[in-house]
């Protein structure tokens, strides 16, 4: 653990696009809840996707969820929309990370403008492969995350 705790904070640090994800997925009936628009836990699970994703990239390994710090659903999404879901790192300390994710959805055949239908912050924590945290690059911040 120690050799590696020394190699990460040797490894240069890393800007939010080095790790920026964008999932996009059409919404389908299968998707709906009871009242016609796509259930809630479907998004969630797209937002946590794209952010483990995000997190893994900044740390070239391995990240689990450790919270939902806050989710906002906005708008609702109906079937056929395209949803896409946009995570970036926003901060990173010794073995965790904080995530932002930007949620637009819009029709999956026309070209008419996107809607903002959710955002959420969550917090990863790196791991090696015995399931311990483990160190992460330093986040150099030159522009304004998904905030």
């Amino acid at each position: 653990m120690a050799d590696r705790a020394v190699s990460a904070s040797a490894r240069p640090a890393k800007t939010p696009d080095d790790s920026r994800v964008v999932l996009a997925h059409i919404m389908s009936e299968h998707d709906t809840n009871l009242y016609g628009t796509i259930h809630g836990g479907v998004m969630m699970k797209l937002i946590d996707d794209a952010a483990a994703a995000a997190a893994g990239r900044h740390a070239d390994g391995p990240a689990v969820t450790v919270s939902v710090d806050r989710m906002t659903f906005l708008a609702p999404v109906r079937t056929g929309d395209l949803l896409s879901v946009e995570a970036g790192l926003e901060r990173a300390g010794r073995t965790s990370m904080t995530v932002g994710v930007r949620v637009t959805a819009e029709r999956w055949n026309s070209s008419g403008p996107a809607t903002e239908v959710a955002t959420a912050f969550l917090t990863f924590v790196a791991i090696d492969s015995g399931g311990a945290p483990s160190p992460v690059p330093a986040l150099r911040v030159d522009h304004a995350g998904l905030s």
